[in-house]
């Protein structure tokens, strides 16, 4: 069909187009009022060893590293290292908080709360963690805080805590939503036509 064809098509059905679009931008605006803030500190760290120049050893430490962040042993040294700061977080509330991801030896680390300094403060005690610990996390007895046997390069500090659900997230959340309510609503469109001759031929009674 000429492109033509469907245009006629999607303005013959533009209530049916445009009504999912709106129900999807309504309902994803209405959720963003209703969901509470959200705050995230992250922090960049390079892995490297001092003892090992081998790129492949280097790289698997930091591919380890998010798995390690986001286990219960280390929520579990999070939260005490927490509490003697007089922060009560639960391992479990740590685990829901942090994240991480790498990039060949660059890792990054955050930490996402309801609370701004609950988010920095999670943020800062597991970079101080990763760099006393070090190959200690992963599995090595001979490391200690005097000798980690890792090189932690912080790259970039924990930052100041920003919110992550404001409301330019939440407009643009909204308008994805809404386009593919959008896309939805032209193939409702597209079926229409299609069932319509299908199921709406006129009726022909009595003899000519």
């Amino acid at each position: 069909m000429p492109v033509s064809t469907y245009l006629s098509i999607l303005q013959r059905y533009r209530l049916l187009v445009l009504i999912p679009a709106i129900i999807a931008l309504a309902i994803s605006l209405g959720l963003a009022l209703l969901e509470p803030p959200r705050y995230r500190s992250s922090a960049s760290l390079l892995i490297t060893r001092s003892e090992d120049r081998r790129f492949d050893t280097e790289d698997a430490l930091a591919y380890d590293l998010p798995a390690i962040v986001q286990g219960v042993p280390f929520s579990a040294e999070v939260s005490s290292a927490l509490a003697l700061t007089g922060v009560s977080l639960s391992p479990d509330q740590v685990r829901a908080s942090l994240g991480a991801l790498n990039q060949r030896r660059v890792v990054q680390i955050w930490a996402e709360t309801d609370d701004p300094a609950l988010s920095e403060a999670l943020t800062i005690t597991a970079v101080g963690l990763i760099q006393q610990r070090g190959m200690a996390l992963w599995g090595d007895p001979a490391a200690t805080p005097e000798n980690p046997l890792v090189n932690v390069v912080v790259l970039k500090p924990p930052d100041p805590a920003v919110r992550t659900n404001g409301w330019s997230a939440a407009v643009a959340t909204a308008m994805i939503r809404g386009l593919v309510g959008l896309m939805a609503g032209a193939l409702l469109a597209f079926g229409a036509h299609c069932w319509r001759p299908a199921h709406a031929l006129p009726s022909r009674e009595g003899g000519g």
